[in-house]
């Protein structure tokens, strides 16, 4: 949790949220999570076809 408060803090500048970065952020974050599960998915069943 203390992780998603420093990251939360790094969009807010001076009183201000950049809601943008913050959104552009969370797409790639994701995505990348995404992609990841799905990698790891196809390792599994690689594994079980061997």
């Amino acid at each position: 949790m203390s992780e998603y408060k420093q990251v939360f803090s790094t969009f807010i500048n001076e009183e201000r949220f950049d809601l943008h970065s913050y959104l552009t952020y969370l797409f790639i974050y994701l995505f990348i999570n995404e992609c990841q599960e799905d990698v790891v998915d196809q390792l599994e069943q690689e594994h079980v076809n061997q």
